[in-house]
């Protein structure tokens, strides 16, 4: 379907587009904005005063984070389940969990809270689970450079 295929290029310029203009606001920001993807520059110290938001590194390491964790996750035997789905699913849970993180920590909010408990009602999470989903947050967040006081 021609149109499918326009509307697919479209959206995939779209995302190169604000990948380019990420990138081009990364390099003005340089040594300030943070710790490096990949974690080859770790931050030195933690400035508590600053926000969680921006002591992970705003919404780049954040997002990063979200698509590291998720890759662990569908690995870990202990929460595949919950994130093994079909492609279009899986992009709108990680979308979801951006959005609920960078207001969690103190940037925009672009995720209404009330929604959390709801949408995982009926999944039967545990505290388990939500541990173990917190510790591949951690260790995706550590590979990033985060800090490991803001890391806790």
């Amino acid at each position: 379907n021609v149109g499918f295929v326009r509307q697919e290029l479209t959206k995939a310029k779209e995302a190169v587009a604000k990948f380019k203009e990420m990138v081009k606001e990364a390099a003005e920001n340089g040594a300030s904005s943070g710790p490096a993807i990949g974690g080859a520059r770790r931050q030195m110290n933690d400035d508590k005063t600053r926000t969680l938001y921006e002591r992970v590194g705003g919404d780049l390491n954040i997002e990063t984070g979200v698509e590291i964790m998720y890759g662990k996750a569908l690995q870990d035997s202990r929460v595949r389940s919950f994130f093994e789905k079909n492609q279009r699913k899986m992009a709108g849970i990680r979308k979801k969990m951006f959005q609920f993180l960078s207001g969690y920590m103190g940037g925009p909010k672009l995720y209404d809270a009330a929604n959390l408990k709801p949408a995982h009602y009926h999944m039967n999470v545990t505290d388990y689970h939500f541990d173990a989903v917190l510790e591949l947050f951690s260790a995706a967040f550590l590979e990033l450079g985060v800090h490991p006081e803001a890391n806790k």
